[in-house]
């Protein structure tokens, strides 16, 4: 059976360009991180990493202590340095060196200076609210693969070849902090150092439409399956830069409703053969300042690759422009964090 795997990302992007969804979802293509979201992953890691060491800490305080990142490596720290401002600054410097390294983008002093401006504001707002040294951590950076058990979920069709392919949806993600309230209350934190706008129709993130954000909702779910012991949980997003933290509570009535937008959005990506541009003549900026795949050709031509696979589609069909335009190596259950 295949596992067709929907995340926040791709939920989002489908909204954001069809055409872009296509290219990275089903065919697999994967575009370059900007250089603000660069500089956003720096800092999450450092959050992550203090996440971590305070889960050590936890767990079994020694005077002497460690961890090891997947990035950054061994981390040693006691107690005492841990809540210094000198440990955080290493760590920055130390996730700087790491994500800048070998990367296609310049840097500059302006940069590091954003992170550490960052950082500072997601420690010390209001009081360390949100500092996961001064909080109880249950998880830092959890990643979830959850099977969506519900009838539509499951699909059946044949390809023109003849063969019968079967699959189910499930929802795949990570979780940037997973902390606990109380001994029935978890709050999910979720960091942002970009702007606090809803990039698909460029209006600004309000509490009201936070409540519906299909990202918040989809954690929500996914937690509710990870941490099914807890009874009620706080979903935060922080936007560092751009408001601060906005703190949503959600319900098992909230659960069925990310389930009855799932459920729609799936539906219109099955029937979808053909994706729509964001743009029809690609003159919009999301195409001409922020899409990889407008501003790089397919290779071997000298047209975008947008252009490549639109054309593809028109002349030989969503069938065939899956087999032949398909990156190598690439399978629909592939995942990468954050997403």
């Amino acid at each position: 059976m295949i596992i067709t795997y929907m995340r926040s990302s791709s939920y989002n992007n489908y909204d954001y360009c069809q055409m872009q969804y296509f290219i990275t979802y089903v065919l697999g293509h994967r575009s370059d991180s900007g250089k603000k979201a660069q500089l956003g992953t720096i800092v999450h890691k450092v959050m992550e990493c203090l996440a971590s060491c305070q889960k050590r800490l936890q767990d079994k305080p020694q005077k002497s202590m460690y961890i090891e990142d997947d990035a950054l490596g061994k981390i040693n720290f006691t107690p005492k340095s841990l809540l210094t401002k000198t440990f955080v600054s290493k760590l920055l410097t130390k996730s700087y060196e790491h994500y800048t390294q070998n990367c296609i983008h310049k840097y500059t002093g302006a940069d590091i200076k954003f992170c550490r401006g960052a950082t500072e504001i997601a420690l010390s707002y209001n009081d360390g609210q949100f500092d996961p040294r001064k909080r109880n951590i249950v998880d830092a950076e959890p990643q979830f693969d959850i099977l969506i058990e519900e009838p539509w979920a499951k699909y059946k069709y044949k390809t023109p070849d003849g063969k019968t392919v079967e699959g189910q949806l499930a929802i795949k993600g990570t979780i940037d902090l997973v902390t606990q309230v109380s001994d029935n209350t978890i709050e999910v934190i979720d960091w942002k150092t970009g702007k606090r706008l809803n990039w698909a129709t460029g209006e600004e993130k309000t509490y009201e439409k936070l409540l519906d954000d299909p990202q918040l909702l989809l954690y929500n779910y996914a937690i509710s399956k990870l941490y099914p012991d807890y009874k009620q949980a706080i979903m935060s997003i922080f936007f560092i830069k751009d408001g601060g933290p906005f703190s949503l509570c959600f319900d098992r009535s909230d659960q069925d409703r990310f389930l009855g937008m799932l459920e729609k959005r799936f539906k219109q990506i099955q029937r979808n053969d053909f994706p729509i541009l964001c743009s029809t003549n690609r003159t919009s900026f999301k195409c001409t300042k922020l899409c990889h795949f407008y501003k790089n050709n397919w290779p071997g031509t000298n047209i975008s690759m947008c252009e490549h696979v639109h054309e593809h589609l028109k002349t030989f069909g969503h069938d065939e422009t899956v087999d032949e335009c398909t990156k190598d190596g690439f399978n629909i259950g592939y995942y990468e964090a954050p997403g």
